[in-house]
């Protein structure tokens, strides 16, 4: 390869544009990296990073940021006590992280600290007897799902094994209940 005066080899056109194409997958690289980390490092594993409903009231009135009525969505009742929780906890909230991208529709309750609604004078409000009345239940399970299709009770979901199976189906947009 020649030299130019001064002792630096010359570069033909063909080992520039090699050196170009690395830089730029390298490049690509790099940004693929940092995407992952700050996905890795973001607080979506935290129940705190989702919306709660924390009276029995709000789960029959769940809204979106606009403060439009929901009609298809399902709370999520965990306990931060219960071992099978803490055992579906990042699952749980991997679905809620990805199923929420596009609108959210999938929220949580706290099973130990959701309460009844204050009212005032005239006012009722669901308490945990009326809410366990409305589902069909003597107590709340957690981990349990609650399920509202057009603005009505669907169905409750219960345990590990009927969980999963039902944020697969949610996942894979087959619950039949969402798709009418």
């Amino acid at each position: 390869m020649a030299t130019y005066s001064k002792g630096y080899k010359k570069q033909n056109p063909q080992l520039l544009l090699l050196k170009v194409i690395v830089g730029v997958i390298i490049a690509v690289g790099l940004l693929m990296l940092f995407a992952f980390i700050y996905d890795k490092a973001t607080d979506w594993k935290d129940y705190d990073s989702y919306t709660h409903a924390n009276t029995y009231d709000e789960i029959w009135t769940m809204t979106d940021d606009d403060r439009n009525e929901l009609s298809n969505y399902a709370v999520y009742f965990y306990s931060n006590t219960c071992p099978t929780c803490l055992e579906m906890k990042e699952d749980v909230l991997g679905f809620a992280n990805d199923y929420n991208k596009e609108a959210e529709r999938f929220f949580l309750a706290d099973a130990e600290s959701i309460t009844a609604r204050e009212v005032g004078e005239g006012e009722t409000a669901y308490t945990e007897d009326n809410f366990l009345a409305g589902i069909e239940e003597e107590e709340i399970i957690p981990p349990m799902i609650v399920v509202v299709t057009d603005n009505e009770f669907e169905e409750v979901i219960i345990g590990r094994v009927n969980i999963n199976n039902f944020l697969d189906s949610l996942e894979a947009g087959s619950y039949e209940p969402f798709n009418d």
